[in-house]
């Protein structure tokens, strides 16, 4: 069984270092060039066995945060964590921690992980693929008897997707501490807070403090994913390494009309409150459409006059808008703006504009990545570099320590949806990577 050679030096007084040689059982020094493999079909059966944990009143496989699936499903990732030999434990809001000691107790954490909650609808790969194939590189750790310097901690962060309360990466906030009062006490529409939430799954909200990690502690954080979108596949690439992730801005917009017989005011003098947020609809799309990789999203539109014979003189618009660049959310949100007057005046309305949580966007480690890059060289393959459309826990974990991601296809670049996709050999392409990144990462990281 080949070996290891480490030399590392405490924070502050030089940087990790590595000697690429194995020792062999007969004594023998050489290059190293072995990689660890992963056993896929360990993978393939947590998959299959988290699709069966899933609610049957909504399509697709949802295990919405902090629902009964979603505590019967962090309960099983711990039963696996425990099961690689993880000293497993989960924190006041529900994120599921595990931990291997490195052989140097100095030394900071490389972090691992990715959720296991879903979208409403959703599919089987999104976030838990990053869940399994980081548990995944703590078993081939175990099953090759290899020795990290540094502590490994994988960690099923709690919530990512969000909530009815518009929160979205709880368990990554609350490690980050960056889950505020305003966060847990934000409500839905029947006033259930985000505590309230967080409680009746069991956990301990007031004690949202004790889950913040010290950033001294941390050398890397890494997350395998999904991409969710069609860029490595139109470009047959089996690889991605994420630049940044987008910045999102939320909004809500409340119109203003008067309730009317629907079949006696004529037209021209309505004021129809759905019809300007109709309006306001089409106005995100074409907004966001005219900008460099911007997005924008409407959610709901509601009204409290759902009779075709009342003219409705209320609706609310719940939308929000994504880009790489924290300029072209300004300029997404002041174009909006501006453009409600004009949809006031088109339908004799009045609205009000309120922005709710704005994430700004996150840059991954240039550094980290480019050891990413290099690992998936490593084990065979070719990286490409891409912009996340989508948010992830590496936004939170990068205020923390320095972030990396790795993508692995969407079929058609479909995601959030039951018709999500991700073939099993893109998978096990992703955890030689990931493997392969921790090893270099424990080797000869240095931070930026």
């Amino acid at each position: 069984m080949p070996g290891w050679r480490w030399s590392w030096t405490p924070p502050g007084t030089g940087t990790w270092s590595w000697s690429p040689s194995t020792t062999w059982a007969d004594g023998r020094e050489g290059q190293v060039s072995a990689t660890i493999e992963p056993e896929i079909g360990w993978v393939q059966e947590g998959l299959d066995h988290l699709a069966t944990l899933v609610d049957p009143s909504l399509p697709g496989w949802s295990r919405t945060g902090f629902s009964v699936q979603d505590v019967e499903g962090r309960h099983w990732v711990a039963q696996q964590m425990r099961a690689a030999g993880l000293s497993t434990h989960v924190d006041a809001v529900g994120n599921v921690i595990g931990t291997f000691e490195g052989t140097a107790p100095a030394a900071p954490a490389i972090v691992v992980g990715s959720h296991s909650d879903t979208v409403p609808g959703g599919g089987r790969f999104d976030g838990i693929v990053g869940v399994l194939g980081a548990i995944e590189v703590a078993r081939a750790l175990r099953r090759t008897g290899t020795r990290l310097t540094h502590e490994l901690r994988i960690v099923d962060f709690a919530n990512e997707e969000g909530n009815p309360q518009g929160v979205k990466l709880v368990g990554s906030r609350a490690i980050a501490g960056t889950l505020g009062h305003d966060h847990l006490q934000a409500t839905d529409e029947g006033g259930v807070s985000l505590a309230d939430l967080i409680s009746r799954a069991g956990h301990s909200p007031e004690k949202v403090h004790t889950c913040r990690w010290d950033r001294a502690g941390l050398a890397a954080y890494l997350e395998l994913h999904i991409e969710q979108g069609p860029v490595l596949e139109r470009n047959g690439a089996g690889i991605g390494v994420v630049t940044r992730v987008c910045g999102i801005s939320t909004f809500h917009l409340d119109v203003h009309g008067r309730r009317d017989h629907a079949g006696t005011t004529p037209m021209d003098t309505r004021s129809d409150a759905m019809c300007c947020g109709a309006a306001a609809v089409l106005a995100v799309q074409r907004i966001a459409a005219a900008g460099s990789d911007t997005v924008g999203t409407v959610g709901a539109l509601t009204t409290t006059s759902p009779l075709t014979n009342v003219i409705s003189n209320f609706a609310r618009v719940t939308g929000e808008f994504r880009s790489p660049h924290m300029a072209g959310l300004r300029a997404l949100a002041e174009e909006l703006e501006a453009d409600i007057p004009r949809l006031d005046a088109a339908h004799r309305t009045t609205s009000s504009l309120s922005w709710g949580h704005t994430d700004p966007p996150a840059v991954m480690d240039r550094h980290l990545s480019d050891v990413v890059v290099g690992a998936a060289a490593t084990v065979g393959h070719e990286a490409v570099r891409l912009y996340s459309g989508a948010t992830h826990d590496s936004v939170q974990m990068s205020q923390l320590a320095p972030a990396g991601m790795i993508f692995v296809p969407s079929a058609g670049g479909r995601s959030h949806c039951p018709e999500e996709w991700t073939e099993l050999t893109d998978i096990e392409r992703g955890v030689r990577v990931l493997i392969q990144a921790v090893l270099d990462v424990d080797t000869g990281f240095a931070g930026s």
